[in-house]
C-alpha cells in the first residue's frame, strides 16, 4: 500500500520527480491540512528547532514571520523531500514579503544538524512585528480558513485570468476578517466571547483576536446565570481577549445582546504579548453593588458545561435579529431563558429553600454530576479542607476522605441545598460515609466557613491508598458517572420495591457503567470497579503489591501477561475496545529502542536504536485471548519480543512483553511519532477502526486478515 502511494505521489509531481528540498516550516504551514493542499499529498516531517530567530506575530494580520535574533529559537518541524515544482508552490504562498534562504535547524528527534530551506520576513525592521505568534490560537480560529486559502491561491497561480496575485489575496482577506469593514473598534471582551464559535456567530465573521489583562476590575459569577459580569476591585486583574477592528454595526449587535445590565465604557488594557497599552471599550456591570455577584467565573469550566447552550443560544439571537416577529429583546432573551436547552428555572436558587452547605470532593466537584443529583444547579465556591486527606480506594472509582493530621483537601462547597437535596446525597452515598460538620477555608476570600462534609466511616480501612486524582477521574469515568446518576434519579423517582442495596448491584452489573460488561472483577463499575492506576503518589510497595495482585493468577481469568504499548494503544479509548475491557496501566519507559514514524502510516513502530527512550504504558494481567486480539491487530509485520523496561514511578525493573517492528532496516522509517499530535488528528479515525476490527473479529464473513486491513487502511487514508 506504501509503494503504490508513493508511486500516486512521484506522478503527481511536476519537474524533478527527484525530492532535492528540505523546506523548515514554523507557521500555518505546521497545520498538516495545509501542507497537503500545497504538496497536493500527505507531508513527511521532522520536528526541529532553529536557532537564532525569533517568530513574530504581525499586526492585522493572523500568520506569523521570523527575523535573525540572537539569543531566539523557533519550534517548527521539516517536510523533507520536497520537489522543485513543488517548492516553486510554497513560493507562490509566501509571496515576496518573504525571501527564501538556506538555514541550519536541530532535528529534535535526534540532535543532528541538517541544512534546510525556510522562509524569512524580507523587512527585519517591520513595526508591525510584536510579541510571539500562538500556533494553536491559529489552529483554533483560523486553520481551516487558510487551507481554503492556499487552495485559491494555487488555483489563481495555474489560471491567472487576468488578476495579480495582489488582486487575489486582497479578494481572500475581505472573506478573513474585519479589515476592509469599515472597522473603528476596539472591545474587550472576558465571558464567552472569548470563544470563537460563539462570537463569530454574533459578529457573522471572525475579527482578528488579541490577548490581554484589564486591571483594577474582577469577573464575578452571577447567581442563577450561565455568564459573567465584571464591576471594579482595585486589585482584581482580567485575562482576557480584545475583538479588534469592529464595524459600528457589530458594535451594536454586541450591546443589543448585553442588553442594559451593562454598560459599554472604555477602559485600557495591557497586551498580553507586548505589554503595550491600548484603549479598548468594555461591558461593565451596571449595579456595581449587585448582591446576585460572588465567586469567580471559570471559562474553561464554561467551555465544558455551557458552551454549546450559548451556540444555540447566539444562533436564536441572530435568526431573532433578522427577523423579530414583532418580539421585543426582553420578550426574545425570556424566551431563550426559559428553552429547554437552558433549563429554564432551574437555575435559579431563590425558590429553593436554601438551608445547607456541604464541602464535595470527588465526582460531585463536577457540575454535570451534581446537578443530575439535585436536579438543579447550585452555586459552587472553591474551598480547602485542612486536617484530612482524599484517598483512592481499591477497586472502587470513587474517593474517600478520612483525617491526616498534614493533610489538605481541595473540593467545592455546594451552597444552599434543601433537605430532601442533601438527602440525595446521603443516600448515594450509603452507610460507608458519615456526614460531619467541618470548617473550610474559601479559596477565593480566606474566609472560614462551617459545612457538612462526608467522611469514611472506616478511617483506618486497609483499602484506603495514594491520592485520587480529579483530573484522571474526568478523563476516564466520567461519563460512567453520569450515566450512574442518571439511574440513580430514575430509581428514586421509581424504586419498584428495589432497595437501595438491590439498586447498587444493578448499577454495578450494568454493561453500559461496566465497561462493556466484562467479567475481569465481579463488580466492575462505576461505584465498585477495577480502577485504573494512574498518576498519582504511590509508594514503591504499594505499587508492586498492587500490580503483583493485578498479575497473579486466579481461577477465572488465569491473567498472566504484560505488555508494554507505545502508539494509539496508550489511549485508553482505544485499548478499551481491542481488550474489551480495562485493564490496570502504569506508566514505564523503554530504553534502547526510538519511537518511529512509518511513510505512508497513522501508527508508529519501535526498533533498537543505542540512545533510544521511549516513555508508554503497561497494559498488566492480560489474559491469552487479549493478547491474541493484540498479535492480529498488529500482524506479521511487528514481532511479540520480551524486553525490559523500568517503571516510571518507583525505578523498578520489569520482564514485559512488546511488539517490534520485524524489519529493523525499513526505508520507511525516519522521524519521531507524537502521541498528542496523534490524539488530536487521528485519534477519532482509530476509535473507528478499532470498533471495526471487533465487528470484523466477530464476523469475518470469508475475509482474511489482510484483506480486512486494505479494508481499514483505505478509510484511514481517505479520512
Amino acid at each position: 500500500t506504501t509503494d503504490t502511494n508513493q508511486s500516486k505521489q512521484r506522478k503527481k509531481m511536476s519537474g524533478s520527480d527527484v525530492p532535492s528540498h528540505n523546506l523548515f516550516v514554523y507557521g500555518s504551514i505546521l497545520e498538516p491540512a495545509a501542507a497537503a493542499v500545497i504538496l497536493d499529498r500527505p507531508a513527511d516531517t521532522v520536528p526541529a528547532l532553529l536557532h537564532g530567530y525569533h517568530k513574530y506575530k504581525l499586526k492585522g494580520r493572523p500568520y506569523p514571520c521570523i527575523v535573525p535574533f540572537e539569543s531566539a529559537k523557533v519550534n517548527g518541524k521539516v517536510i523533507t523531500g520536497v520537489s522543485d515544482a513543488e517548492l516553486n508552490k510554497f513560493d507562490v504562498i509566501e509571496g515576496n514579503e518573504y525571501e527564501r534562504v538556506t538555514v541550519e535547524v536541530v532535528r529534535m528527534d535526534n540532535s543532528e544538524k541538517m541544512k534546510v530551506e525556510t522562509y524569512v520576513w524580507v523587512n527585519k525592521d517591520d513595526p508591525s512585528m510584536y510579541g510571539e505568534w500562538d500556533y494553536e490560537e491559529w489552529r483554533m480560529i483560523h486553520a481551516d480558513k487558510f487551507v481554503e486559502m492556499f487552495r485559491e491561491v494555487l488555483e489563481w497561480n495555474k489560471n491567472p485570468n487576468g488578476k495579480t496575485r495582489e488582486d487575489i489575496v486582497k479578494s481572500l482577506k475581505k472573506k478573513m476578517s474585519s479589515s476592509d469593514q469599515s472597522s473603528s473598534h476596539n472591545v474587550f471582551v472576558y465571558g464567552s466571547f472569548q470563544e470563537p464559535a460563539v462570537v463569530g456567530l454574533i459578529l457573522e465573521c471572525t475579527p482578528v483576536i488579541v490577548s490581554a489583562q484589564l486591571h483594577g476590575f474582577h469577573r464575578y459569577r452571577l447567581k442563577g446565570r450561565l455568564h459573567p459580569c465584571i464591576a471594579p476591585l482595585e486589585t482584581g486583574v482580567i485575562d482576557g481577549k480584545v475583538l479588534t477592528g469592529l464595524t459600528d454595526a457589530q458594535l451594536e449587535s454586541l450591546d443589543m445582546i448585553e442588553g442594559d445590565e451593562y454598560m459599554r465604557k472604555t477602559v485600557e488594557v495591557l497586551l498580553t504579548d507586548t505589554s503595550d497599552n491600548m484603549q479598548v471599550e468594555a461591558f461593565i456591570w451596571a449595579n456595581k453593588d449587585d448582591p446576585d455577584m460572588y465567586g469567580e467565573w471559570d471559562f474553561e469550566e464554561w467551555k465544558r458545561l455551557h458552551m454549546e447552550k450559548f451556540i444555540e443560544a447566539s444562533e436564536k439571537f441572530i435568526e431573532w435579529k433578522k427577523n423579530p416577529d414583532g418580539r421585543s429583546r426582553e420578550e426574545f432573551a425570556k424566551f431563550v431563558e426559559e428553552d429547554p436547552p437552558f433549563g429554564g428555572k432551574k437555575m435559579a436558587t431563590s425558590e429553593q429553600s436554601p438551608s445547607y452547605n456541604v464541602f464535595v470532593y470527588g465526582s460531585f466537584q463536577e457540575p454535570a454530576v451534581v446537578s443530575l443529583i439535585l436536579e438543579f444547579a447550585p452555586v459552587i465556591v472553591s474551598a480547602q479542607l485542612h486536617g484530612f486527606h482524599l484517598y483512592r480506594l481499591k477497586g472502587r472509582l470513587h474517593p474517600c476522605i478520612a483525617p491526616f493530621e498534614s493533610g489538605l483537601v481541595n473540593g467545592k462547597v455546594l451552597t444552599g441545598l434543601t433537605e430532601a437535596q442533601l438527602k440525595n446525597l446521603d443516600m448515594i452515598q450509603g452507610a460507608e460515609y458519615v456526614r460531619k460538620t467541618v470548617e473550610v477555608v474559601l479559596t477565593e476570600t480566606s474566609e472560614k466557613m462551617e459545612v457538612e462534609a462526608l467522611i469514611w466511616a472506616n478511617k483506618d480501612d486497609p483499602d484506603m491508598y495514594g491520592e485520587w486524582d480529579f483530573e484522571e477521574w474526568k478523563r476516564l469515568h466520567m461519563d460512567k458517572f453520569i450515566e450512574a446518576s442518571k439511574k440513580f434519579i430514575e430509581w428514586k423517582k421509581n424504586p419498584d420495591g428495589k432497595t437501595r442495596e438491590e439498586f447498587e448491584k444493578f448499577v454495578h452489573e450494568d454493561p453500559p457503567v461496566a465497561n462493556g460488561g466484562n467479567e475481569r472483577t465481579g463488580a466492575n463499575s462505576i461505584l465498585k470497579g477495577v480502577c485504573f492506576l494512574g498518576r498519582y503518589n504511590r509508594s514503591r510497595e504499594r505499587t508492586m503489591i498492587l500490580l503483583k495482585e493485578r498479575t497473579m493468577t486466579s481461577s477465572n481469568q488465569s491473567p498472566s501477561h504484560n505488555v508494554f504499548v507505545y502508539g494509539s494503544f496508550q489511549e485508553p479509548s482505544v485499548v478499551n475496545l481491542i481488550l474489551e475491557c480495562d485493564p490496570v496501566t502504569i506508566s514505564a519507559q523503554l530504553q534502547g529502542y526510538h519511537l518511529y514514524r512509518l511513510k505512508g502510516r497513522l501508527h508508529p513502530c519501535i526498533s533498537p536504536s543505542e540512545n533510544g527512550l521511549i516513555n508508554g504504558k503497561i497494559l498488566t494481567g492480560l489474559t491469552d485471548a487479549q493478547l491474541e486480539n493484540l498479535d492480529m491487530i498488529e500482524g506479521d509485520e511487528y514481532v511479540r519480543k520480551t524486553v525490559e523496561v523500568v517503571l516510571t514511578e518507583t525505578s523498578e525493573k520489569m520482564q514485559v512483553e512488546t511488539f517490534v517492528w520485524a524489519n529493523k532496516d525499513d526505508p520507511h522509517l525516519y522521524g519521531e511519532w507524537d502521541f498528542e499530535e496523534w490524539k488530536k488528528v487521528h485519534m477519532e479515525k482509530f476509535i473507528e477502526a478499532s470498533k471495526k476490527f471487533i465487528e470484523w473479529k466477530k464476523n469475518p464473513e470469508g475475509r482474511s486478515r489482510e484483506e480486512f486491513v486494505k479494508f481499514v487502511e483505505e478509510d484511514l487514508t481517505a479520512a
